[in-house]
């Protein structure tokens, strides 16, 4: 059983091309990971590496990716680079594709979750400030 959703995205768009070379998921103009990966005979291998700012997407990915992922993926985790090097053969290209396009969405939508969150907490605890300075205000007036 996988814990990666079992719908397909939508367009070819979508998914994440792992033909040779390279490629970079981003949301809000942010790099969160670069995909490198090349052709060697009948295997393709590579390597996702976090940027900075996203090394804690690190851990959810490994946990997705090692309870998901295709059998003819080998995956190998670097915890101290925030690094997975990956080989497969070519012929599981499509599915490997569509495995780390999924892997990729999810991160996407954590990353635009917590970014809601964020703005929620801030919004919330402006109000608590502000709730704390009108009540000490009415408390103020009130004893004059």
């Amino acid at each position: 059983m996988s814990a990666l959703p079992q719908t397909k995205p939508e367009s070819v768009d979508q998914v994440i091309g792992l033909a040779n070379g390279f490629s970079k998921v981003s949301v809000n103009q942010q790099e969160i990971v670069k995909i490198f990966n090349q052709k060697s005979d009948l295997v393709m291998q590579g390597m996702c590496k976090f940027g900075d700012s996203f090394e804690f997407l690190f851990p959810l990915f490994k946990g997705l990716s090692e309870s998901g992922k295709p059998k003819s993926l080998n995956l190998r985790f670097s915890s101290s680079e925030k690094a997975a090097y990956f080989y497969y053969p070519v012929s599981s290209q499509s599915e490997v594709s569509l495995f780390f396009s999924q892997l990729i969405l999810l991160l996407q939508n954590e990353v635009k979750f917590k970014k809601a969150l964020k703005e929620i907490i801030i919004n919330r605890n402006h109000f608590i400030s502000e709730q704390f300075l009108l009540q000490n205000a009415m408390m103020g007036s009130i004893e004059n």
